[in-house]
């Protein structure tokens, strides 16, 4: 009896103990499941087998093994590594981990934390099992999706996912795409079946720098060029500071301290050569020290314009407010909230802030309609008879002038941007859908000749460069018209008022026949039909022209009855309001929409203009006292190139992070501060670098021309004596 009872009793052991064993190998398959369904990095690491033979298949079995059996590297690895966020619905495609904590956990050295901390710690871990048995690093996979649960607001990129790995640095991308590859065809992540969607990966990056980028295309030129650039501004900063002003410094006290005309004469001459040769004049050009005092100056004469600085300034900080979230919308977590972020009423302000743009068109014009007029108004030695070579002559000698004045930052540009963003594409997580360095590598010539804004808008370098393009368009038919004018006047005037009809009616016939809706993501898609062709966009700069025209005529001298004042102040006001609120219900109809784009433009240009005026007559009040303040005189002149650069730095800081962006007012905020300052300190630099360099040159050539030509007008009248 007492036989059969034991061996009943090691009968329900091994009962219980078979029980256990299969029990925790159930607990162990489904844990083991749940991890490789819900966690990219293991699900990859469960797949090592399609890499049998192979260094990366035998690390990423190790990797697996060591996270089953929890040890401490293999956690901190898989941490490292990311995964599904909440937020998709609202557009968070990005599953980043931490690249730094990837990177670092192969990093020895200590936290510098107190030894109690360090000693507490070791208690709840094994320093021996912390680091890798072998090198890590960090991969970045961009795969799209079809869900279509998820919010879509019909922008670029919103059903594109990047999936960040920390994973053995022996796999290659290929390993890598072969195994993510399998993944998606087997459906094996959770969130396939979840969402109900495929997944189709793009590609894997490998984000090790290996610095081989440096050697390809142009980068050496580009680097070259830079180097040459920096060398001459340290040699032209020193020459200046150690010895020009050293010799103006002993040309002031000798006037100070000599009464007779002629022996501060003698002094000056004894001290320095008065005639710098041709070197010195360019390392002056290219001063730090120089520049800087020209940007600074606050000085204005009496025919400058001060008005035009304020408006400058304040355009430009609208521009970069509007980029910051134009560009930035790429790295947002939440893109749809986008959609609910444009729809109050202050937020208008942003959503239709492409009419800065138009403000700087109708400044161009302004500005080169009112330069031109008033220089033709003090000529008066010009001739009564026509002479159409000397016209033509003009013409080019104006258009070569502009092209100097714009082109040397605006290459510096490209030639930074394309050594930038190659950089970017080889080290960034993100994915770059605009490849400016690739674009910018076959179509810089486009851009060269001002006419990158009669393509695509995915072929463009530099996307935000077609306003240069269009400005310099509007430049050449500006000034013809101008030169026109000096002798068929009304001629000239049929064609500015043709072009400013033609114009308007175009642009609400385009937008009739291609049936658009101001809503956003309407706006993105017609932008190569309704944004970027010049000849939608020359009424602004035809009404600056026509202001320009005013003025001179007018001599500046406006006068105004206060009751005209008034009346012209709320035309003018509810120009501007009509044209920013006028599209707060952006669900209009189609004819509405036709009407709004056929005016808009024309229209706010018109509220400029009579800003611009009013500011010359006894009625500006705040508004002139704020636009003519002094402080905006070097923030205006910094206007071109932060226009240059502010897209540029914006997606640089973004691409740099390790972290996707958030839309919320108050991050956004700080954000702008930031991209406006950092914005303005590099504009500086490209000031002082190709564009304050360039147009001291360009006058040196011109002051020299003029002296040679005046010296053979002196022999030629000698010999005729």
């Amino acid at each position: 009896m007492s036989r059969q009872r034991l061996a009943f009793i090691v009968r329900v052991c091994h009962f219980v103990v078979l029980f256990c064993t299969i029990s925790a190998q159930f607990h162990e398959s489904n844990v083991t499941d749940t991890s490789i369904r819900l966690l990219p990095a293991y699900a990859v690491a469960s797949k090592a087998n399609l890499l049998e033979g192979t260094i990366c298949g035998k690390e990423l079995r190790d990797f697996r093994d060591a996270v089953d059996r929890r040890i401490l590297w293999a956690l901190k690895t898989l941490d490292s590594s990311g995964g599904p966020k909440s937020g998709f619905f609202y557009g968070n495609n990005f599953w980043l981990g931490s690249r730094s904590q990837c990177l670092d956990t192969m990093n020895r050295r200590r936290f510098e934390i107190a030894e109690r901390h360090i000693l507490n710690d070791t208690q709840y871990r094994d320093p021996q099992t912390e680091f890798p048995p072998f090198e890590v690093n960090y991969f970045a996979a961009h795969f799209r999706h079809n869900s279509t649960l998820q919010y879509h607001g019909h922008i670029r990129n919103e059903d594109l996912i990047t999936l960040g790995l920390c994973l053995p640095a022996s796999c290659s991308t290929n390993n890598l795409s072969f195994i993510l590859k399998e993944i998606f065809r087997d459906r094996v992540l959770l969130i396939s079946d979840l969402y109900s969607m495929d997944l189709s990966l793009v590609r894997v990056k490998d984000l090790k720098d290996d610095h081989q980028w440096l050697f390809s295309g142009a980068i050496p030129f580009i680097l070259v060029v830079l180097i040459f650039t920096f060398a001459m501004m340290i040699s032209g900063t020193i020459y200046d500071i150690f010895v020009y002003q050293k010799y103006l410094n002993t040309k002031n006290e000798a006037v100070v301290g000599v009464k007779s005309v002629d022996r501060e004469t003698k002094m000056t001459n004894s001290s320095f050569p008065s005639k710098k040769n041709r070197m010195e004049k360019v390392l002056m050009c290219f001063s730090v020290y120089t520049n800087t005092k020209i940007l600074f100056n606050t000085e204005l004469n009496e025919e400058m314009i001060p008005v035009i600085h304020g408006l400058r300034f304040l355009s430009m900080l609208w521009i970069i407010i509007a980029h910051t979230v134009l560009y930035t919308m790429d790295y947002f977590d939440n893109k749809v909230w986008n959609l609910r972020f444009a729809e109050g009423i202050p937020i208008q302000v942003i959503s239709n802030a492409t009419v800065s743009v138009d403000t700087y068109f109708f400044l161009s014009g302004f500005l080169l309609a009112y330069v031109f007029l008033k220089a033709k108004t003090t000529d008066k030695g010009r001739g009564k008879s026509v002479n159409y070579a000397k016209m033509l002559k003009e013409f080019f000698v104006c258009a070569i002038r502009r092209f100097i004045r714009l082109t040397p930052p605006y290459m510096m540009t490209i030639g930074i941007l394309q050594l930038n963003w190659t950089w970017y594409d080889k080290t960034s997580q993100f994915y770059m859908e605009e490849k400016s360095h690739e674009t910018c590598a076959k179509y810089w010539w486009r851009n060269l000749l001002y006419i990158n804004n009669l393509f695509g808008h995915d072929t463009m370098c530099m996307n935000w460069s077609w306003y240069l393009a269009a400005d310099m368009q509007f430049f050449m038919i500006g000034t013809a018209l101008l030169i026109l004018s000096t002798v068929y006047f009304y001629a000239a005037v049929a064609i500015l008022g043709t072009l400013l009809i033609s114009s308007i009616i175009l642009s609400g016939y385009i937008s009739y026949i291609y049936e658009y809706v101001p809503t956003l993501d309407e706006q993105y898609r017609l932008l190569d039909v309704l944004y970027y062709p010049p000849w939608l966009r020359i009424g602004p700069y035809i009404i600056g022209m026509i202001t320009g025209y005013i003025l001179v005529k007018l001599n500046k001298k406006v006068a105004l009855k206060k009751n005209m004042a008034i009346f012209c102040w709320c035309l003018g006001s509810a120009c501007n309001i009509f044209v920013l609120f006028g599209l707060y219900k952006r669900q209009i109809s189609i004819l509405s929409t036709a009407i709004y784009v056929a005016l808009s433009r024309t229209v706010w240009a018109i509220g400029i203009a009579w800003i611009v005026i009013v500011c010359y007559t006894k009625y500006g009040g705040i508004v002139k006292e704020l636009l003519t303040c002094k402080i905006w005189i070097p923030l205006s002149r910094l206007t071109y190139c932060a226009y240059l650069l502010n897209p540029f730095i914006i997606h640089s800081i973004r691409l740099h992070n390790e972290t996707s962006a958030h839309l919320e007012f108050l991050s956004m905020s700080a954000m702008i501060m930031g991209h406006f300052g950092i914005s303005y300190f590099c504009a500086y630099a490209l000031y002082l670098m190709a564009e304050s360099p360039y147009i001291l040159l360009m006058r040196t050539l011109i002051q020299s021309y003029s002296r040679k030509k005046y010296k053979k007008r002196e022999i030629a009248m000698g010999v005729m004596l």
